[in-house]
């Protein structure tokens, strides 16, 4: 199934002073992923969190240890088919190799839904090296450098769990596009996001009831399940499918060269031919970065707040050390200070022989 030319739905490739805005916009993101993540390996804290480990259940351990094989094979698999394959075939990377590279880049965001508080609970079960979000300026929540970020379970799902539903949706895109030709690219773009609303809600409800991760501090009244390990905030399904909607718009909306909108005009810059693919790399990377950072991180911010308490039933090799009876931070809770990395502890001293005071 080709691509259906994007002039065909009112998009057409020929801005220069676009291209450059999206390549600069892709150059600050990369930059960002070099500084942060070279600061992280090289620096002092690039050690395993093991914080619990050691009281996760047999069946827990053994299905960490599946996924981490699963996300190996199907990162490889994904990597060779859309990047390498066409790279030894043609000389050059493809439009789909430079999506799925670009998509891969996006796991810098990976861990930023606990930029506040601890919202997202990972596994110390995984192979983790702790977290670089240390590392990302203006970083607020404590204890950064200890967050579990699963790196062969989680680093290789941004192939197959997130670049690759969103090719997938381009591709559906593609089949509305034909069936139905008198859709706008307005409603192509609605009724992908429903489609995505009930794929992520589905992968999800998975994912948490096998307890491969958990919502650590939901809004109750939003929540399905709240109060329990396998609550699911609503808002995240919503969220997370406008991300899977605009990697799939990103994917699908090219021109009759089969260059995306982020692309525009990029051949006009006069670089080099290595140089060139690298702006299309760029331009197609910060695109990939922002869809995340606007439809779901920046969002869940504003979520966190209005929060409840982190619930006490996790286990420690979920809290991993980043907030608990054994750390300098009480979890998340609405009747306690938020904690911010400058704070020694957000934790409240109650004085038992203190006097109420009057209402």
């Amino acid at each position: 199934m080709s691509a259906v030319p994007a002039s065909a739905i009112g998009f057409r490739s020929n801005s220069l002073a676009s291209s450059k805005a999206w390549v600069i916009n892709g150059f600050l993101w990369f930059s960002l992923c070099v500084y942060a993540w070279s600061r992280w390996v090289f620096g002092p804290y690039f050690v395993q969190n093991t914080t619990g480990r050691d009281l996760a259940p047999d069946w827990y351990v053994d299905l960490a240890r599946a996924v981490e094989v699963l996300s190996v094979v199907a990162s490889g698999v994904i990597l060779y088919k859309f990047v390498v394959k066409p790279k030894r075939t043609t000389g050059r990377l493809s439009f789909d190799g430079l999506f799925f590279l670009g998509g891969w880049m996006m796991y810098i965001q990976e861990p930023w839904i606990n930029w506040t508080s601890v919202q997202f609970l990972y596994s110390t079960v995984f192979v983790n090296f702790g977290c670089w979000c240390g590392y990302i300026p203006g970083w607020s929540s404590p204890n950064p450098e200890k967050i579990p970020v699963a790196l062969i379970a989680w680093g290789g799902a941004y192939l197959w769990v997130v670049a690759f539903p969103g090719w997938l949706g381009s591709r559906f895109m593609t089949w509305l596009h034909r069936r139905y030709s008198q859709f706008s690219g307005a409603q192509l773009i609605g009724v992908t996001y429903l489609g995505f609303v009930c794929f992520t809600f589905l992968m999800e409800s998975i994912f948490l009831r096998t307890e491969l991760f958990s919502y650590a501090s939901t809004i109750p009244s939003l929540t399905m399940f709240a109060g329990t390990k396998h609550q699911f905030p609503i808002y995240e399904v919503l969220s997370w499918s406008g991300n899977y909607t605009g990697l799939a718009s990103i994917h699908f909306f090219r021109d009759d060269q089969g260059r995306s909108f982020v692309e525009r005009g990029v051949d006009r810059l006069k670089l080099p031919d290595r140089l060139t693919t690298f702006a299309r790399f760029l331009a197609i990377m910060g695109a990939c970065q922002l869809s995340m950072l606007i439809t779901y991180n920046l969002p869940y911010q504003l979520w966190a707040l209005h929060a409840g308490p982190l619930l006490p039933a996790f286990e420690e090799y979920r809290t991993a050390g980043l907030c608990g009876p054994k750390t300098d931070y009480a979890c998340p809770d609405p009747s306690l200070p938020i904690a911010r990395r400058s704070s020694p502890t957000n934790r409240i001293e109650v004085d038992p022989n203190a006097k109420p005071t009057a209402p």
